[in-house]
């Protein structure tokens, strides 16, 4: 992406330096800053908190979901429904919940900031079923699937509660 790309009109470079400053930002106050108490947890919900992080820095053609393919989104839903059933009715099972979302990162469904759009998700539900896990959002956040392991940014200790 060139500077002439996003909406600030800068450099990949600095634009890179800026959105993780304000990403991180955002991440921090997210419960305070946007309310999703009482949303269903599925794609829609996932595609306007993508948003909702990304949407400072690039046009609606530059983010959102890259096309999935009706298999993949009939994949995400069910992998978001059975996320939402265990956080209600079986939030002991944290291994589990975290393995969902790491399968749903595997499946890259934003064309920007998939891993930044999972983290943010893991604390919204951290915060609305008390789960007991520490999200580290300050950790190196990356899209490199090499890099990625969801215990980089949840501490396993908390997974005992």
């Amino acid at each position: 992406m060139d500077g002439s790309s996003n909406k600030l009109g800068i450099s990949e470079y600095r634009l890179r330096e800026i959105e993780k400053e304000i990403i991180n930002l955002k991440l921090r106050l997210l419960n305070s800053y946007y309310t999703f108490n009482n949303t269903k947890y599925d794609l829609t919900f996932l595609i306007r908190l993508n948003s909702f992080l990304f949407s400072d820095f690039y046009f609606k053609d530059e983010r959102g979901t890259r096309d999935l393919s009706i298999k993949e989104k009939e994949l995400i839903e069910s992998k978001l429904e059975k996320i939402s059933y265990l956080c209600l009715n079986n939030p002991n099972e944290l291994k589990e919940i975290l393995l969902l979302i790491e399968e749903i990162w595997h499946l890259q469904p934003f064309i920007v900031g998939n891993t930044r759009t999972l983290v943010a998700f893991i604390k919204i539900l951290n915060e609305s079923f008390l789960l007991g896990l520490n999200v580290d959002i300050n950790q190196n956040i990356t899209n490199n699937p090499k890099i990625f392991k969801l215990n980089n940014f949840v501490n396993q200790k908390g997974l005992t509660k």
